[in-house]
């Protein structure tokens, strides 16, 4: 209706331009380019007529457009239409194509490595733009540390997609991004949301599973919205409200080929409401909400989403950034922490060559470790490069002074996060020696400053302040968090006894006896490193008996975070775990306390228990988790605590909430400890997708013999026995051997037969 609106000139030059080209590049696109999802042909042009509406309505008033700037309005929107769905090679070959049809449209004019995707029609004289002109530049502050999950560099990547969402979003239409994991599909959805004015536009965020049902979805739903008149609902009177649906494509299909979960959210968006669930028959008018949603490509064992949904979407692929944006943003980010303020002028100017050497390892390391089904989780996307400088700027001045310090710490966060996941010790040792070799290639003559010999960092090696009476009344007398290297094995092994002497005094009932053998002592490191991160959660695999759970609880007592576990009874099912829920909450959110959950697969009493902790993984929050009264209780105590944090924020009942949700996920450390016997392990990673991408994992191989022997002497060491000196050595050994054996033994007969 509103094309019929426009001047019958406008019509006539559209159509025209339509008739010209738009055919055969459907043609071209549905027989020799593969789009990552399938849709269907009149979707292709439904969306090419919701982005030339956006484009053609730029303000309130009716702008008049001439014949030339239409063509170009035209060819954008085809652009993001046709091309929205495809990669980056098949893009080209679309572009090719387009750019020598016969039509002779005036195609954006494009420079070396550059593609007419990155440009857009300047509203203002109607002529073709590079996006960089729209991309702000990231400035880090050299007075003050940002939050690194709160940085957001702008490029184009996410500045056009923010653009794509707006232009459908305004005309109250559902967007939905797909894309390869770590592609910042949830990040760019997070980021439009958080340009909202909360007096007129909420947002809300859930994630499905493969356990999501049709009644969870409704229930959110409806806990998002207030009754207005009669059976009409919606967001408080005046606003209105984006719910954003992660992972929409992950509920399971069931025997008839039917994804009866998305068939609500279909309902919902298609007839305006659903049937309600407390009044059979009552159909309850949902007004005044819009959706937009992200999935990862379907394909590959993954679900596509069904056809009567997708036709209520706009859908764009979000391709992985260029390797030039990628060391832009990383290069900006790395620069400016690592500035003369902070740091000295050798540790400055070396920095930005690790950014592309790291790029390289991490892209050398995907190429190489390729997953399979025994290795499933052997994926690498750009979470994986984030958490690598995440690590690496949390570093201060004193404890790198010089590029083989930096080095050190580089190729430390490298192979914590990249080479921890590996099961076999043969790709442990690719990894070493390719990083090696890529350092030696990109770092010239400074490769002499690259040492051998694996270096470890932590965190809690200072000693708490020693009371003096001058300290004001909020002095905290905890021990410093300084990031630095350990000085010797010796010094670190005597450090944790001291930890596990005062873990066994203050902890009751909780009297732990370890051996700190030298694996143990790196698995504690890599777990206290992953806790001591804000969000910082862990996926530790190994089989029972490793110690899994010991060295995160005394990992977590080193950290000053208190533990905690369900308490499974016969009777313990859903709603206890809500209960439990709520104390994590409460006490990573309201009271600020640093919190590690640490959560078993034994402890897995219904496979629905892991939609829960899939959502905390991956959004932070879990829908519908306290009650109303509950809600407003925690909001009024927060309220000084969040103007003592934020004064500048209004203490609104939606700044309130996200305020608490932050401190939340902040706070709050999931350890996971799953054992990898049995399919399992893999089937509840791919059914729950946060399992993997929300954690930094960590496998535990089987102990070697040095410290089955070490164990073994610790134990019987001082146990009074009729023998002399060596045949008690000899009993020590075969201890270990037979422990050793007994495992050989069981996987040859598993072999056998």
């Amino acid at each position: 209706d509103r094309f019929r609106k426009r001047p019958p000139q406008e019509a006539d030059s559209l159509r025209n331009l339509f008739h010209k080209i738009y055919g055969d590049l459907h043609t071209f696109v549905q027989t020799k380019l593969k789009a990552k999802m399938f849709v269907r042909e009149a979707l292709y042009i439904r969306q090419c007529y919701d982005i030339l509406q956006g484009i053609l309505d730029i303000s309130d008033e009716p702008k008049v457009w001439t014949d030339k700037q239409l063509e170009r309005l035209l060819i954008f929107a085809m652009m993001w239409s046709l091309g929205s769905l495809l990669e980056l090679d098949d893009r080209a070959k679309l572009e090719e194509f387009a750019v020598t049809h016969p039509s002779k449209l005036d195609w954006p004019k494009v420079g070396e490595n550059e593609t007419i995707f990155e440009y857009v029609v300047n509203p203002d004289n109607g002529r073709w733009e590079h996006w960089t002109t729209r991309v702000e530049k990231f400035i880090y502050p050299t007075d003050s540390i940002l939050e690194f999950t709160g940085i957001l560099v702008p490029n184009v990547d996410n500045v056009r997609t923010a653009f794509l969402i707006h232009t459908i979003a305004k005309q109250n239409k559902a967007v939905l991004l797909i894309g390869e994991p770590g592609t910042a599909k949830t990040v760019m959805i997070k980021g439009y949301a958080a340009t909202f004015d909360p007096e007129f536009k909420l947002s809300k965020c859930f994630n499905f599973s493969s356990a999501t049902t049709p009644n969870m979805v409704q229930r959110i739903i409806e806990s998002y919205v207030d009754k207005r008149v009669g059976t009409t609902y919606g967001p408080p009177a005046g606003k209105t409200l984006t719910i954003f649906i992660d992972d929409i494509n992950m509920p399971v299909i069931n025997d008839w080929g039917d994804q009866i979960t998305n068939e609500i959210v279909r309902q919902c968006m298609e007839t305006g409401g659903f049937y309600s669930l407390d009044k059979p028959g009552d159909f309850s008018f949902i007004v005044d909400v819009m959706f937009l949603a992200a999935m990862i490509h379907p394909g590959g064992g993954r679900n596509d989403i069904p056809h009567r949904l997708k036709r209520q979407f706009c859908i764009f692929n979000c391709t992985l950034p260029s390797t030039t944006a990628m060391d832009v943003i990383f290069g900006q980010i790395g620069c400016g922490y690592f500035c003369i303020e902070r740091f000295n002028q050798e540790i400055v100017d070396f920095l930005p060559r690790l950014v592309p050497l790291t790029r390289h390892v991490w892209q050398n390391t995907k190429k190489k470790m390729l997953p399979t089904p025994a290795k499933f989780h052997y994926v690498f996307n750009l979470r994986d490069l984030s958490r690598i400088w995440q690590g690496i700027l949390t570093v201060h001045g004193e404890e790198c002074e010089n590029k083989t310090s930096l080095l050190k710490l580089w190729r430390h966060e490298c192979t914590r996060v990249i080479a921890d996941r590996f099961t076999e010790p043969a790709d442990r040792e690719w990894f070493v020696n390719s990083i090696k070799k890529q350092a030696q290639e990109e770092l010239g003559d400074d490769f002499e400053f690259y040492q051998e010999e694996e270096s470890f960092w932590v965190d809690f090696l200072r000693e708490p302040p020693e009371a003096t009476g001058d300290e004001p009344e909020d002095f905290c007398f905890d021990a410093p968090k300084i990031y630095e290297e350990i000085p010797s094995w010796d010094f670190l092994k005597e450090k944790l006894f001291s930890f596990m002497a005062q873990y066994n005094e203050q902890v009751r009932g909780g009297a732990m006896d370890m051996v700190f053998f030298h694996d143990a002592m790196v698995h504690l490191m890599i777990i206290s490193r992953i806790i001591r991160t804000p969000r910082g959660n862990a996926m530790l695999v190994g089989v029972g008996g490793s110690g899994k759970q010991s060295l995160t609880r005394l990992a977590s007592f080193m950290a000053n975070y208190k533990s905690f576990q369900i308490q499974l009874t016969r009777a313990y099912n859903v709603n206890n775990l809500m209960e439990d829920m709520k104390f994590l909450y409460r006490e990573a959110g309201l009271v600020g306390s640093g919190v590690t959950f640490i959560f078993t697969d034994n402890e897995i009493k219904e496979e629905t228990f892991l939609e829960s902790i899939n959502n905390i993984l991956s959004s932070g929050e879990i829908a519908n988790l306290f009650a109303k009264d509950e809600l407003d209780e925690i909001q009024s105590d927060l309220i000084p605590i969040m103007k003592k944090a934020q004064p500048k924020r209004p203490p609104t009942g939606d700044n309130l909430y996200d305020f608490f949700i932050t401190r939340a996920r902040t706070n709050l450390h999931v350890t996971l400890c799953f054992s990898p016997v049995g399919a399992k392990f893999r089937s509840r990673a791919l059914k729950f997708p946060g399992l993997i991408s929300g954690t930094t994992m960590d496998w535990f191989n089987k102990w070697p013999s040095d410290a089955l022997i070490e164990v073994s002497s610790h134990f019987l060491g001082n146990y009074s026995m009729v023998a002399t000196p060596e045949v008690k050595n000899e009993l020590i050994v075969i201890m270990a051997d037979i422990q050793d054996g007994v495992s050989d033994y069981c996987n040859q007969y598993y072999d056998r037969y």
